[in-house]
């Protein structure tokens, strides 16, 4: 049985790939506004819960103040770093 801590290191590993999956998508399209969200609180320094909660705090700002500058393959990969998050903490 993994420990709450190994969970916890696991989420976080994998909310680090699904955010250079978004800061990846884009760079390459240009998406300025969704990168200043991301950079703002991306990279996370450490797997604290206080870290990653401020992460998907952007994140969902993100998806309420510029929904238009997103598209279905973002919002699905911020929805799940958003679900993972929220089982992580």
């Amino acid at each position: 049985m993994a420990s709450a801590l190994e969970e916890r290191s696991d989420a976080a590993e994998e909310i680090e790939d699904l955010c250079i999956a978004l800061f990846d998508r884009w760079c390459e399209r240009r998406c300025m506004v969704p990168l200043a969200y991301l950079m703002h609180t991306w990279p996370i320094a450490g797997a604290s819960p206080q870290l990653i909660d401020r992460l998907t705090s952007t994140l969902r700002d993100l998806v309420i103040y510029h929904a238009d500058t997103l598209d279905a393959e973002d919002r699905a990969l911020i929805g799940r770093v958003i679900a993972i998050a929220t089982g992580a903490s």
